[in-house]
């Protein structure tokens, strides 16, 4: 017990050294902690304005017995809104399973004058007002036929009992394609909330081991969660003149608004929510512009120019393989939600080959990620063959999905779920391309130097002992107690390195004994001969 505290004290001391090297990994570390507390509670209020609204919503259809065997598809044309339930998605050849429900040319037809709607309200001892503030005092009661006993409207409640109105059976049908909406934002939010975290941890990884990849694949998310905010309240704006031309008008046959309160307190989260989005991708790619270029990461031992740029599309591969991890496991997780949890579970008809799509990305993208990465740094062939054929397979197997017509529907109907898929495809596409790349590099010299560069890091030895500035004349050198010489891994020179012996017996399979290298240089200074053995 005693020695393994002592081991995590080591460790601790160990993490807070790397996040308090420089300036710039602090600042870039408590950013990060401090954007998620912030981004991260602020998405959980608007989730919780979301969640609360929808379940008022949803048990208006409840209480109306809407059919959830029906979606709600809107047909835009300027300002003109045509609302259609359709009894399949809504996508191709089907329109002859939809009926138009409203058409805001219908307002001047309507068989139902606003007159008349008021008297019944009238009838039941009531008014109406826009004074409510929240749906949690609602009350909700069916208003049944007398004749066969089916719902024909919902009386809502309100003021303590003071004021009713009554929502017809149409008003109530209207109201899943609001519904719907408030449905996918609370997920939204959820996801937004999580990739917080994903960020964080992201973040700190990339501090703790001085990894590049993690760190720029931050950056390129905060890039994402910034355009996205901004969208958000565009659409936020957009949705409610939809919901004002549908729902609240006068004409309409709700004429109502049952949700008074919603948009004003979501925008009034939302802006915040886009501040915080800027300052924090302004701050951390300027933070990982410092930290990316003054670490000695990418250029400890000084490769020759090919080596380096081999390296730098592992780097660009590493980043891609971190962002399909988030990107990918949220995309298909929001797809397998509204199979389970929405009214396109009733029109889904191969939901079995979809969850098992699900159910074998889930359980290989990890290991596939591990594998992208140890086949390249260590330049295994046949591990790097099963990584590109998994790859193939994800981006195949996902591509096959838009035949199915209630995915291309969920794609085109939802935005976050559209914009999520297609940057799972991009980042995927991405690792394929760097990774086939980095293939054809393969005995090169890449995992030579990733190693030597290793054992360097973990014997602590000094990066200013080597260099590879060959083109420097040796009467510009500055003499200096520390011998420096050209890197074992760059090309001989008559100022450096003469020979290079390797210890033959060791492969790249044997990682748990590093490789013994003798250099032979001749000094700068006259007569002087020495030697050197990096462990």
């Amino acid at each position: 017990m005693a020695q393994g505290k002592h081991k995590a004290i080591i460790l601790l001391k160990s993490a807070l050294a790397r996040i308090t090297l420089t300036p710039h990994t602090l600042a870039f570390f408590l950013l990060s902690v401090i954007h998620c507390l912030a981004q991260g509670l602020t998405a959980a209020f608007i989730y919780s304005e979301d969640a609360s609204t929808f379940a008022f919503v949803n048990n208006v259809l409840h209480t109306a017995q809407v059919p959830r065997n029906e979606v709600a598809r809107l047909f835009r044309s300027g300002d003109d809104l045509t609302l259609k339930l359709c009894t399949a998605a809504p996508i191709g050849d089907v329109y002859k399973d939809c009926t138009t429900i409203w058409d805001t040319g219908m307002a001047s037809n309507v068989t139902e004058s606003v007159a008349a709607r008021f008297m019944q309200e009238r009838e039941l001892g009531s008014t109406v007002t826009l004074s409510r503030r929240s749906p949690e005092d609602a009350v909700l009661r069916p208003i049944t036929s007398p004749t066969n006993g089916s719902v024909t409207a919902v009386a809502l409640t309100y003021d303590n009992g003071a004021t009713t109105v009554v929502l017809s059976e149409t008003c109530a049908r209207m109201l899943e394609y609001p519904g719907r909406i408030l449905d996918n934002s609370q997920r939204e939010d959820l996801a937004l909330v999580g990739s917080q975290f994903w960020l964080l941890g992201v973040s700190t990884f990339g501090i703790l081991y001085n990894s590049i990849p993690h760190i720029w694949a931050v950056v390129f998310a905060r890039v994402m969660q910034t355009v996205w905010a901004t969208y958000t309240i565009w659409r936020t704006l957009d949705v409610r003149f939809r919901y004002r031309t549908l729902i609240v008008d006068d004409a309409t046959p709700c004429h109502f608004d049952i949700m008074p309160a919603y948009f004003s307190t979501r925008l009034a989260l939302q802006i915040p929510e886009l501040v915080l989005n800027v300052t924090a991708l302004i701050s951390t790619s300027f933070l990982a512009w410092h930290i990316g270029y003054s670490s000695s990461t990418i250029r400890r031992v000084g490769p020759p120019p090919q080596v380096m740029r081999l390296y730098k599309f592992f780097l660009v591969d590493s980043m891609f393989l971190q962002l399909a991890l988030f990107f990918t496991v949220t995309a298909i997780s929001l797809w397998v939600d509204q199979l389970r949890n929405s009214e396109i579970a009733v029109l889904a008809e191969h939901s079995p080959l979809y969850y098992a799509l699900f159910i074998f990305t889930i359980v290989t993208i990890v290991p596939w990620i591990v594998m992208g990465w140890f086949a390249i740094r260590r330049e295994m062939k046949l591990l790097m063959a099963a990584f590109i054929f998994l790859t193939v397979c994800y981006i195949v197997g996902w591509s096959v999905m838009f035949y199915s017509q209630v995915y291309r529907w969920t794609f085109i109907e939802w935005p976050f779920f559209g914009c999520a898929t297609l940057v799972s495809f991009v980042v995927m596409m991405g690792a394929l391309i760097f990774g086939i790349i980095c293939w054809t590099g393969f005995d090169k010299g890449l995992a030579h130097y990733l190693h030597v560069e290793a054992v360097l890091t973990d014997s602590d030895f000094d990066p200013d002992v080597f260099t590879n500035d060959a083109e420097k004349s040796p009467t510009s050198r500055v003499t200096s107690p520390v011998v420096r010489c050209p890197s074992a891994l760059s090309d001989p020179s008559p100022e450096g390195v003469s020979s290079i012996k390797k210890d033959e017996n060791w492969d790249f399979a044997d990682v748990s004994r590093p490789p013994i290298y003798t250099v032979d240089f001749r000094d700068t200074r006259k007569g002087s001969t020495s030697s050197v053995l990096p462990r």
